[in-house]
């Protein structure tokens, strides 16, 4: 009778705590359109879906490189550090992605409006000995990066809309025991190194990195904006690992979570308005 009694003191100041806790108040009707309580705007979008063989078959499409390079004198193949190096847009997609419906710039969309036939970029290279061996993947030549004082400037790299929060990409990969990195460049002209992971597992998966705060990205002044671009990607070789094996890795669907929002000096004639007077159409006074 004494553990009986003690059980039903217990469940009673329990549930009186839990009564006098404070709850959270959820709407009772859920909508499709989020709360404008913030000044953050979160968004998804894919910066390039590699549906394009151009962007690899000319200069300014995506560069493959390694470390150590590529011996171009071909009196020295047999001691050729690399002696496999190349790349290529073939057909496939991992079964597990599901493209976007929507694009603002039109990518990774339910794919290739012209042939209905959905594709990867694939690189394939072998490394002749152990170490510290790396492979380099540049974006292609962005003409908005041209500076306008040296018009025949070429600059390889993809800008992130917004404020970006982090890039993610879907990896192939064969057990190999690679690092992925993604380096991005802030509007100072300095590189961060952004750690994706290890590739050693088999199959499609998606990597990501979060992009950390002290990455800048706005200032004080308006725009208040200061975007980020990717420079480039690197698979960083285990120096342990044997290097007997071509590997072969395949990417798809390069996404990047950012804010797009943005501050605008509108408005200005709503006061002019509100007297009676005329200003601006009320599409220009927001």
């Amino acid at each position: 009778m004494i553990t009986t009694r003690r059980i039903i003191l217990v469940m009673a100041c329990v549930a009186l705590g839990l009564y006098l806790i404070p709850q959270r108040a959820y709407p009772r009707v859920v909508t499709n359109v989020n709360p404008d309580i913030s000044s953050e705007q979160l968004k998804a979008f894919v910066i390039d879906d590699f549906e394009d063989p151009s962007k690899v078959e000319g200069e300014d499409g995506w560069r493959l490189t390694a470390t150590p390079p590529v011996l171009k004198d071909p009196n020295k193949k047999d001691k050729n550090p690399v002696p496999i190096l190349e790349q290529k847009i073939i057909p496939g997609r991992p079964s597990d992605m599901r493209p976007d419906e929507w694009s603002h710039n039109k990518l990774g969309i339910k794919n290739n409006e012209v042939d209905k036939v959905q594709k990867i970029y694939g690189m394939r290279f072998k490394f002749r000995y152990p170490g510290y061996n790396s492979v380099h993947l540049e974006p292609p030549v962005n003409p908005q990066l041209t500076p306008a004082d040296e018009p025949g400037k070429k600059i390889r790299g993809i800008i992130l809309p917004g404020r970006a929060k982090g890039v993610s990409m879907w990896v192939h990969s064969r057990g190999h025991p690679y690092h992925l990195e993604c380096w991005v460049e802030d509007y100072q002209n300095r590189v961060h190194i952004l750690k994706m992971g290890k590739t050693d597992f088999v199959g499609w998966r998606p990597m990501k990195a979060y992009i950390p705060i002290n990455i800048p990205q706005e200032v004080d002044t308006f725009p208040q904006t200061k975007f980020i671009k990717i420079v480039r990607f690197v698979l960083r070789a285990d120096p342990n690992a044997s290097v007997n094996d071509e590997v072969y890795m395949f990417f798809d669907q390069l996404k990047v979570l950012t804010d797009d929002f943005e501050v605008n000096f509108d408005g200005q004639e709503l006061d002019r308005l509100f007297r009676g007077e005329s200003g601006k159409s009320s599409t220009q006074t927001k």
